[in-house]
């Protein structure tokens, strides 16, 4: 652009007329701030009022509104050495780190859908991930199934000492338990019961589809030429073990596609959000100038930007190395993408139980301990119970076994297996200083459980609160 004058309006004068400026009558440091404004200014009309004398009052303004958002323009007398100015555009958010947003457009994270290719059993798929219901199989015959039933096996018994010690070591896990009424308590009776721990578990797998693409660096591709599609669930995928959760991410065979990249438009680059495609930024040490001046006046080539590849007063840009482009992300600087249709299968264990117990034992202790299985199946569908000699467990089995078969619909079930545990329980009755008292000892660890102890704290750990 020629500059021999500069107009800027006169505020001496009511009217709206300009006072010529010499170029060369200008500091040398304001030739480089217009220059560099040029870069980020758009294009001006030929009958710009910035440039002319003939523009009316309308347009004037209108420019002025549009270019001061930005870059505002500066009379003679509002410029000074010191002041320093920022001369970059701010780039507007994008989906990937370092990318400028051209014209405050919003940048697509995915390829449109429209250029995505169509295939059968994959009609309404996207980028989002979306659940895929198995084929009905209809319904399954009932199969020749015989239960039979015996009676329960006798849990094991524990003598008074056995009792005792089980309730020494318990009270030894406790701060602040005395062990003096676990040693003088006088044991009456000890009661034998069982409780029953029923258990279900169904082992489930789940299928989602969706559009993916990685980059793309040449390579075979997996195309529609090389035959038709499966269907979601006629991928062949098994678990690595059964009962064990587990996710599974595979292509879908013959679903592959090469696309130009949608973020750099197969250019493979990006304008760099940190010097917008300049390759440098301007150095804020010496503000731009190229001189650095000390204390005591002595004037010297800047430091900080003396070596740089651009001139002096700019330093190269350390984002893209002063090269004004940046690596495009999602095609990895290749300009192109592979697109495919994504399946991500689940393993889920599911597990749902019921536990019968007698007396004060809760049930979550129950869980923590081990016992006696005393019947365990597994197969690709399980049956409720029908002939434990506890009724309360038969009914349980119908209900999570009926729970369990309407529950996943989105899922298919792959395997089931259930079984009953059952866990020894004593309940000991003794008596301390006159009081009667009772605890239990339950599973093969011979766990405790003693709530009203009567000793909860020992001697010399009774603090009262004043």
């Amino acid at each position: 652009m020629s500059r021999n004058e500069l107009f800027y309006p006169s505020k001496a004068q009511q009217g709206l007329e300009y006072v010529s400026i010499e170029e060369s009558s200008l500091h040398p440091l304001v030739h480089r701030i217009m220059q560099e404004e040029e870069d980020f200014l758009p294009p001006s009309p030929s009958s710009s009022p910035r440039f002319s004398r003939r523009s009316n009052r309308r347009d004037l303004k209108k420019f002025r509104d549009t270019t001061s958002r930005r870059h505002p323009l500066r009379g003679p007398g509002s410029w000074s050495p010191e002041m320093s100015r920022t001369s970059s555009v701010r780039s507007g958010v994008t989906g990937y780190e370092g990318d400028a947003c051209e014209d405050d457009k919003v940048v697509p994270s995915a390829p449109p859908m429209d250029l995505m290719d169509h295939f059968t059993g994959y009609e309404q798929l996207s980028f989002e991930a979306v659940s895929v219901p198995p084929p009905d199989c209809g319904g399954e015959e009932e199969r020749d199934r015989t239960e039979t039933r015996g009676p329960l096996p006798p849990g094991p018994q524990i003598t008074d000492h056995q009792a005792r010690a089980a309730l020494l070591a318990h009270v030894a896990d406790r701060c602040c338990w005395g062990s003096g009424a676990a040693k003088k308590m006088a044991i009456a009776k000890i009661n034998y019961d069982s409780a029953f721990h029923y258990e279900l578990q169904t082992f489930t797998e789940k299928r989602e589809t969706s559009w993916a693409f990685t980059p793309y660096g040449g390579g075979d591709v997996d195309g529609p030429s090389n035959g038709p599609a499966p269907l979601p669930w006629d991928v062949e995928a098994r678990p690595t073990h059964m009962f064990h959760d587990e996710v599974k991410v595979v292509q879908v065979p013959h679903t592959a596609s090469v696309k130009e990249c949608h973020r750099c438009k197969g250019t493979g680059s990006l304008q760099c959000s940190e010097c917008h495609g300049k390759g440098w930024t301007r150095c804020l040490t010496c503000h731009g100038d190229g001189w650095y001046t000390d204390s005591s006046g002595y004037k010297d080539r800047c430091f900080y930007c003396q070596s740089s590849t651009h001139g002096h007063g700019r330093q190269d840009c350390l984002k893209c190395n002063a090269k004004g482009r940046v690596a495009c992300p999602p095609c990895d600087s290749y300009g192109q993408i592979r697109c495919f249709i994504r399946l991500t299968i689940t393993w889920k264990v599911n597990t749902s139980e019921h536990i019968v117990r007698k007396g004060g034992l809760p049930e979550e202790l129950v869980k923590e301990v081990s016992g006696q299985v005393a019947f365990e199946e597994e197969g690709p569908r399980i049956y409720p119970l029908t002939q434990f000699p506890d009724n309360t467990i038969n009914l349980a089995s119908a209900q999570l076994v009926n729970n369990h078969k309407n529950k996943f619909v989105d899922e298919r079930i792959y395997c089931q297996r259930h079984q009953v545990r059952i866990v020894p329980v004593a309940e000991v009755e003794y008596g301390f200083k006159g009081g009667p008292g009772k605890f239990w000892v339950y599973g093969y660890e011979n766990k405790v459980h003693s709530p009203d102890y009567p000793q909860t704290c020992c001697w010399g750990c009774c603090c009262c609160l004043m």
